[in-house]
C-alpha cells in the first residue's frame, strides 16, 4: 500500500514542480551568472566595472546594478551581449532633511528597491557586493543568498563604519551600530576580496572572518591607461585648449585626481602650492585637477583668492577615454588621499603608476603596498613635506627621472593578469 501514498505525493507535488520551483528560480540558467551590485555611482566605480569585464571573460552573463549620476550611460553600455545594466534610482535630499532622518529614509527605500530588483534577477549563481555601502545591501545580499542558493561574495574597498565616522564621530551610536552590522554580517560571504594586505590581516583579527575565505586582490590599472604616445600631448592641446593655454615648454606638469571629499584635504595641496609660489628660481608648474564633489566650488574659491604667479591650475571634467592620456602627459601625480580605516588604497595611484607616471602621495598605514618610497613615488605626511618634495624634484632632473624608469615598470602591472591568477583561477568555468 505504501506505494498508493508515493503516487498520491507525487500527484501532489505536481504544482511545485511547474509552479513554485520555477517561480523561486526563473532566472537560473546553465550558463553562469552574477549579479554585480554598487550603490555608488556606476562611472565612478572601476573596480566593479573590471569585476564586469572579467567575468565575462571568463564566460559569465553579468547583471551591474549602481547608479548613473546626471542621467549619464554607463561607460559598459553596449560593451557586451552578456551584460545587462541596472540602473538604480537615486535618492536625494530635496528636502534639507536631517543627516540621520534622511538617512533612515533613505535606506528603507533602498530596502524595497533592492528587494524587487534581487527578486526579479533570481537564479543568479553568484551576487558580488561593493563594501562599502554595507547597508543595507548586505542584509539584503544574504536574505538573497540563503532564499535562492546564490554564493556570496564581498569586495572591501574600505570600511563602511570608518567613512560613517568622518561625519558623525568615532563615538556615535550609529557608528556602533554600524561597525557591529559590518562585523557580524560579513560572517556569512563565502568568499571575501581586499584591496591590501593590512585590510585582510584587519578583517582576520578584528572581525573574526577565516583567512581562508579571503583573498587578497590589489588594484591594477586596465588597458585603457598607458604610457603617453608621441601625438598624445598635441591632440590633448587642441582638444582641451584652455587647460593648455600658453603653455610654456619648461612648464612642470603636475596631475591629482580627487572627489573633493572630506577624506582627500586639498588644503594640504594648496599650502603647499602657496609656498612653491613664493620660492626663487623654481620652474612654472600647471596643476590639473580632475574630478568633482561636494567640495569643488570650495577648492575653486580658494584657487582663486590665491592669486598664484609661478602656477596654473585648471580643474576640468574629462571623459573616461581622456582621463588616461592626461595622466600620460603629466611629469607627476599627487595623491591627497588619506583613507578613513588606513587599510585602503587610492585608485586614483594605480591609474598614474598605468600611465607610468610617478606619485607624490601624502602617507597613511597601507600606502606603503602600493608606493614605494623614493622608487616609483614619494610620500609625505604635512603640506611643508609635499612642497619641500615638490621643490626638490622638479629641479633634479635625474631622480625625476628615476622615479619615471621605476613608475613605468610599475605600469607593466594590469588587472587582468592579477584578476586571473588571484580570483579567476578558482572560479568554475
Amino acid at each position: 500500500m505504501h506505494w498508493i501514498w508515493w503516487l498520491i505525493a507525487a500527484y501532489l507535488a505536481l504544482p511545485l514542480t511547474y509552479f513554485v520551483i520555477p517561480f523561486i528560480y526563473k532566472n537560473a540558467s546553465i550558463k553562469k551568472r552574477i549579479i554585480i551590485i554598487v550603490l555608488g555611482d556606476l562611472n565612478h566605480s572601476p573596480r566593479m566595472n573590471y569585476h564586469a569585464k572579467s567575468f565575462i571573460k571568463k564566460g559569465y552573463s553579468v547583471d551591474l546594478c549602481g547608479y548613473l549620476e546626471d542621467d549619464s550611460k554607463s561607460d559598459l553600455a553596449g560593451h557586451d551581449d552578456n551584460l545587462i545594466i541596472h540602473q538604480l534610482s537615486i535618492i536625494n535630499n530635496s528636502f534639507n532633511l536631517p543627516f540621520i532622518i534622511f538617512a533612515i529614509l533613505k535606506v528603507l527605500s533602498q530596502v524595497f528597491g533592492l528587494f524587487k530588483l534581487l527578486w526579479d534577477l533570481r537564479g543568479a549563481h553568484y551576487i558580488l557586493l561593493q563594501n562599502p555601502p554595507s547597508v543595507p545591501i548586505l542584509a539584503i545580499s544574504i536574505f538573497y543568498k540563503y532564499i535562492f542558493g546564490s554564493k556570496l561574495i564581498i569586495d572591501w574597498h574600505n570600511l563602511n563604519y570608518t567613512i560613517l565616522s568622518i561625519k558623525l564621530g568615532p563615538n556615535h551610536p550609529l557608528v556602533k551600530i554600524c561597525k557591529f552590522y559590518e562585523q557580524y554580517l560579513s560572517k556569512f560571504a563565502d568568499l571575501n576580496l581586499t584591496v591590501t594586505k593590512a585590510m585582510k590581516k584587519y578583517l582576520v583579527k578584528d572581525f573574526q572572518l577565516l583567512d581562508e575565505k579571503i583573498i587578497v586582490l590589489y588594484d591594477k590599472a586596465n588597458n585603457s591607461f598607458n604610457p603617453e604616445t608621441p601625438d598624445t600631448f598635441h591632440k590633448l592641446v587642441t582638444k582641451y585648449p584652455d587647460t593648455f593655454k600658453n603653455i610654456q615648454k619648461n612648464e612642470i606638469i603636475v596631475v591629482t585626481s580627487t572627489s573633493f571629499t572630506p577624506d582627500e584635504d586639498f588644503n594640504i595641496l594648496l599650502d603647499a602650492l602657496q609656498k612653491y609660489d613664493i620660492k626663487p628660481k623654481l620652474p612654472a608648474l600647471r596643476v590639473i585637477v580632475t574630478g568633482k564633489g561636494p567640495l569643488k566650488s570650495e577648492f575653486l574659491h580658494k584657487v582663486k583668492q590665491s592669486e598664484f604667479k609661478n602656477i596654473s591650475i585648471h580643474s576640468v571634467w574629462l571623459s573616461f577615454e581622456d582621463y588616461p592620456k592626461i595622466l600620460s602627459i603629466a611629469h607627476l601625480g599627487v595623491s591627497l588621499h588619506t583613507s578613513s580605516s588606513g587599510l585602503d588604497l587610492p585608485m586614483k595611484i594605480v591609474d598614474m603608476f598605468g600611465c607610468g607616471i610617478p606619485v607624490i602621495s601624502l602617507n597613511f598605514p597601507s600606502i606603503g603596498e602600493l608606493v614605494d618610497d623614493g622608487i616609483n613615488g614619494l610620500i609625505v605626511n604635512s603640506s611643508y613635506e609635499l612642497f619641500e618634495t615638490l621643490s626638490e624634484i622638479v629641479i633634479d632632473d635625474k631622480k625625476l627621472s628615476i622615479l619615471k624608469s621605476n613608475a613605468l615598470i610599475k605600469s607593466r602591472e594590469r588587472w587582468d593578469e592579477n584578476w586571473n591568477s588571484n580570483l579567476g583561477k578558482i572560479l568554475p568555468d
